[in-house]
Formats: C-alpha cells, structure tokens, sequence
C-alpha cells in the first residue's frame, strides 16, 4: 500500500512539473467547487490475506457505499461494505457460509486537486463476523481493525465521479476456538456524486 502511495505520489509530482506556471488568477467558479466531498456506491473483488479463510471460502465480490467529506486537499471518508461467500470445509467437505459487514472511516490526502485527483488514507474499521455450519453451529464475533486506501477520483463530468482504489484491511479475531484474520486487499471501483 505505501508502495503505491509513492508512485502516485511520483507521477503526480512529475505531472505538475510539466505543466508551465501560470500567473495566479482570482479563482473562478470551478475552482471554487473544486471540493473532494462525495458520495459513491462501490463495487469490488477482496482477495483474503488468511489462508485458511481463503482455502475455505476463496475470493469473492464486496459491496458498499461511501460517504466523503471534506475541501481541496483533506477529507473524512465513512463507508459500509458486506460480503458474504459459502464454501466448504477441507476434511469433511460440508458446507458453510460466512458473511461480513464492516463500517470503515478515517482521513484521506488529496494528493493533487484537479479533473484527476490521486489520494491516499487510513483508518479505523469495525468488522462483523458471522460464520455458519453444521458442525460449529453458529460462530460471531465483531471486533475494530485498520485499513489503509490509494487511489484515483476522476471527475467525468460537472457531479458525475468515477473512483478507481485498492484498500487493504487488518483484523484478528477469534470467533471460536480459531484465529483468523478477515482482512486483505480489495480492488474496487466506485460511481457517484461530488457535492
């Protein structure tokens, strides 16, 4: 995630070198809009860092929607997401299925304003594990984790948003006589509203 926070911000840095200076100018209503606060619906693919959650349950889609507020260069982000997958266990071969839902917010840095705006962010999630299957029964738990997020908002039009980001998500916990980590790295995109 740091890697690629550092070749966005290096392509962002060479993209302002190239562009002449121009003298500064009162700002005009674009600019004055030139807010990074938004609303988007979001779709993604989640690859799972554990590997006996993923030997069980594989990758899959997540869904969610995002609120972000904030000026030119920092904005609060607050987002919820659900994905739910069902596999089978590696021995006894019996069906089980699991869903999670997670409530993530934090800050972002716009890295540079503009029609193609990179950023990068962290934060704090609260994550909701639900697991069920004949032999366990039901297996819950809900704990705080983190996350970190890079990506790209680009502004196709006056309100429309295209948002392209990956975000990789940490969380330990022990919902029965287990430890798993329900984190890993989700690429997704997101289409919206600026406001």
């Amino acid at each position: 995630m740091i890697g690629v926070g550092l070749v966005l911000l290096i392509v962002t840095q060479a993209l302002s070198a190239q562009q002449p200076d121009v003298p500064a100018a009162k700002p005009g209503p674009q600019e004055e809009r030139d807010s990074f606060s938004m609303f988007l619906g979001r779709f993604g693919y989640f690859l799972a860092s554990d590997s006996a959650f993923k030997d069980i349950y594989g990758n899959g889609v997540v869904f969610g929607g995002e609120l972000r507020i904030g000026g030119k260069r920092i904005a609060g982000w607050l987002e919820g997401n659900y994905r739910a997958r069902t596999g089978k266990f590696s021995f006894t071969g019996e069906e089980t299925t699991v869903k999670v839902t997670a409530i993530e917010g934090g800050a972002l840095y716009r890295i540079m304003p503009g029609n193609i705006s990179p950023y990068v962010g962290a934060g704090i999630g609260y994550y909701m594990f639900n697991e069920n299957n004949v032999p366990i029964g039901e297996a819950k738990q809900s704990k705080i984790g983190f996350c970190g997020a890079a990506g790209v908002s680009v502004f196709v039009a006056k309100l429309l948003v295209l948002d392209c980001r990956l975000k990789y998500s940490t969380c330990s916990m022990k919902p029965a006589d287990y430890e798993i980590n329900i984190g890993g790295l989700t690429m997704g995109i997101g289409l919206g509203v600026r406001f």
